[in-house]
This record gives C-alpha cells, structure tokens and sequence, in this order.
C-alpha cells in the first residue's frame, strides 16, 4: 500500500512538473529584478517616511504632541471630519479639473485644492504615527516616548501596505484621521 501511495504521489509530482512551462533563463532573471526592485522600493519609501516623521518631529515638537493627544483622544471625531473634508475637497478637485480643461484658471485652483490635501495628509501623518507607536510600546511593555516610538509606528504602518484589503483599509482610516486632525481641537 506504501509503494503504490509513493508511486502515485511520484508519478503525479513528476506529471505536474512536466505539464510546467519551462521558463527562459531571462524570464527567470526579470522576475528576480522585479522582486528585489519591490523591497528596495518599500525599503527607501520607508526611509523617505522616517526621515518625514523625524523632521516634522524635530521642528514641531509642541504642535505633533498636542495633535498627538487629538488622534489618541478622539480618533472617531477626527476620521468623521477628516472623511468629510476629503470628499469634499475631493468632489470639487474633481469638478475643477474637469472645468479646468477648458479653463486653466480652475484647473489651477484643483492642483491648489490637492495640494493643500496632501499637505494636511502628510502633516497629520506624523501624529498618527506617533500615537501607533506609543500604542505597539506599550502592548510590549516597552517603556519608551522618544522618536524611535514614532519609527515603529511609521514602519507598522508602513508594512500595512503589504496586506490587501485589510491592510489598506486600516491604512485609508489612519489617513483620512490625519486630514481630520486639522479641524479637531484639543
């Protein structure tokens, strides 16, 4: 009975192997390029999030703590606004840069529109990321408050990408939070 299982699972194996394309050495050599290019893209957009996170916290340290406090506090506030704020804002750089192809001025005013957008989402990033860090420290019982707390938080947050879905959506949430960081008040 043994032998005719392993002779089977051989034979099947060796069917499958065969029905497999054989792939071109140079296939083989994209696909590996196109791997490494992947992490090395994760890895320096990380570093480009760190360096973000660590700047912003170095010139506003009063300002990032108070917005900090915001996100920890009220969280639920800050995505209701922060959602109405990005669908607004979203609808009109939409209408304005349709309206801008046959009007520059209003095509002007859309690219304004998102900039001040993605201003508000990279500035309210860095408090997000804070308050992600601080919460993955003291889920491991790890007694720190400086800017390595915030570097683990961007990286969680950061890997977050690697995760359809459900990564993503988590990721959609901190986003539209840190928008709605700008209208909260502490």
């Amino acid at each position: 009975m043994r032998w005719k299982f392993l002779a089977l699972t051989i034979l099947s194996v060796v069917s499958l192997a065969w029905g497999q394309e054989v792939k071109d050495p140079l296939q083989q050599i994209t696909q590996s390029v196109e791997i490494i290019s992947g992490v090395w893209f994760a890895i320096g957009t990380y570093f480009v999030v760190a360096a973000w996170v660590s700047v912003i916290s170095a010139l506003l340290p009063e300002w990032v703590s108070k917005k900090a406090q915001v996100v920890q506090t009220q969280s639920a506030r800050s995505f209701l606004f922060g959602l109405i704020v990005v669908v607004v804002l979203g609808i009109f750089i939409a209408v304005l840069g349709e309206v801008g192809k046959t009007a520059p001025p209003a095509g002007a005013l859309a690219v304004i529109l998102l900039l001040a957008l993605l201003t508000a989402y990279s500035l309210g990033w860095v408090p997000v990321t804070w308050v992600i860090g601080r919460r993955i420290a003291s889920a491991m019982s790890w007694e720190r408050a400086d800017l390595l707390v915030a570097l683990v938080g961007a990286l969680a947050l950061h890997l977050l990408v690697f995760f359809p879905l459900i990564g993503w959506a988590v990721l959609l949430y901190w986003a539209i939070v840190a928008v709605g960081t700008w209208i909260v008040r502490s």
